[in-house]
Order: C-alpha cells, then structure tokens, then sequence
C-alpha cells in the first residue's frame, strides 16, 4: 500500500471541484463535530481499520500507532462497533501530519478516503458489494446508500439526473466532504468507469451532498 500511497499523493484534482466552504480541518472543528455524537453514532471496525490502514500508508508507521493510542484502540475488530467519537479522534490526531506532508489539509483528507475505499473494497463486505453490482457503476451508485450502512451510521440518499449523473446526499455524517470525495471517486474508478467528477459541498455541520458523474 505504500507504493499506491505515493502515487495517490500526487493525484491531480480537478479544477472544477471545490471543497467543503468549511472543511473541518482545525482542531475546535473536529471537537465540535465529536460534541454532536451521541451513543447511537458508531463506526463499524471494519471501516476504521481501513482509516488506521490509510494513515499508515499516507503518513507512516510511528503516525498510525500515535493516531491509534490517542483514540485508544490498538487495533478494530471487523464487525464490531464503535462509537463515531473515537474514529474522529484518530483522525484529529493525524491530520496535521497528513496536511503538512501533502500539502493541504484537505487534499490529505481526499487521499485518505480514496486510500480507506481501495482497502474496503478489498475486504470480505467490499468483494461482496461488487458482486452485487456486477461491474455497473450505476449499480453501484443505487447501492451506496446500503454500502455506507454497512460501514458508519447516518441517512443517505441518491437521486438521479441523468443516466451517469446524480446527486448523493448524507445527513448526520461525521467527516468531511474531501474525504467522502476520495472515497466515492475511488469507488467509481474501481469499477473502471471513465472520466469520474465528484464534487461535494457540506450542507452543514454534519450533512453534505456530492454531485456525481462519469463516463
């Protein structure tokens, strides 16, 4: 994963896309995000881990293990869950590391969502869902709604524009826009569909809606 890491951190961006007018990238951003979770927001360990992957890839060894003990898990059992507090927690601690070795804060968190769906696609649920689509992204676009389920709590939806393009919205989702960005391009591209755009916005606090589209 580290040879891809180093490809991804020089991945261009396209210019028609924008981040998040508040990309919470500052530590009080990330503490209020964490104030807002309540028992009911977990994380399946599966979808951590593949964050805590992520950070060891982007950043380095010594940067997952601190990134791990501030959060305090070692390591995510699969199929348990946890409460969303400590996934953000994680996060807080790495990403000043991240946005200093790559250059902005919010490409950082691009990089680590794109890293954190290339390894859950690799795993026994990400093999599964692209079963179930059948190598159609368009499949896979209806389904990302159940797909999110799987891996963090919140309320998702889709609707279509056109037959390659739609508008993916997620209420009471706690990371920001750019990571969600990273993810769904990394999706889209693992069903080798061509010329993928997604541009997402955040709507408020913990809501945000992307626009999708690909060739």
């Amino acid at each position: 994963m580290s040879s891809a890491a180093a490809a991804w951190s020089v991945v261009p961006r396209d210019e028609a896309q924008q981040w998040g007018a508040e990309p919470p990238v500052q530590g009080q951003e990330w503490g209020r995000r964490m104030a807002l979770a309540t028992s009911e927001d977990v994380a399946r360990g599966l979808f951590s881990q593949s964050v805590l992957k992520a950070l060891r890839a982007l950043g380095d060894e010594e940067l997952a293990r601190r990134s791990a003990l501030a959060c305090g898990q070692e390591r995510f059992v699969e199929f348990f869950n946890y409460p969303i507090r400590v996934l953000l927690q994680m996060l807080s601690t790495a990403m000043p590391a991240l946005a200093e070795r790559h250059g902005q804060a919010e490409h950082a968190l691009w990089l680590l969502g794109h890293c954190a769906a290339m390894d859950f696609l690799e795993s026994e649920s990400g093999r599964a869902l692209q079963v179930l689509v059948r190598g159609e992204p368009k499949r896979l676009v209806s389904h990302l709604p159940w797909a999110y389920q799987v891996a963090v709590t919140g309320e998702r939806s889709v609707k279509w524009l056109g037959p390659r393009c739609c508008r993916f919205s997620m209420q009471r989702d706690f990371l920001p826009a750019a990571f969600h960005e990273g993810m769904l391009v990394a999706m889209l591209e693992r069903l080798n569909a061509s010329k993928v755009k997604v541009i997402g916005r955040q709507t408020g606090r913990l809501d945000s809606e992307y626009d999708l589209s690909w060739q």
